[in-house]
C-alpha cells in the first residue's frame, strides 16, 4: 500500500505554542499500515530528523519532526 505523508516541521527556535513551519508531502510503501509507520520514521530519520509525533489519519499520515541534534 501507498500513502501520502504530510510532514510539519517544528524549528529549534520556535516558542511554545508556535507554529510549525508549512507541510511538505511525501510518499511511503509498505505492507501494512504499522510497515508504513516504520517506513515514514525511517525516511525521516535518514534526513536527519527526530519524529515527535506520527498520527494515521483517513487520507494518510501526519508526522511533527523536529532537526536531530
Amino acid at each position: 500500500m501507498q500513502r501520502t505523508v504530510k510532514v510539519f516541521v517544528i524549528p529549534p527556535g520556535r516558542s511554545p505554542g508556535g507554529p510549525p513551519e508549512p507541510a511538505r508531502q511525501m510518499v511511503v510503501e509498505a505492507k501494512s499500515v504499522d510497515a508504513l509507520r516504520d517506513a515514514a520514521r525511517a525516511k525521516l530519520k535518514g534526513e536527519g530528523y527526530r519524529v515527535r509525533s506520527l498520527s494515521c489519519g483517513p487520507k494518510g499520515l501526519v508526522v511533527y519532526v523536529e532537526a536531530a541534534q
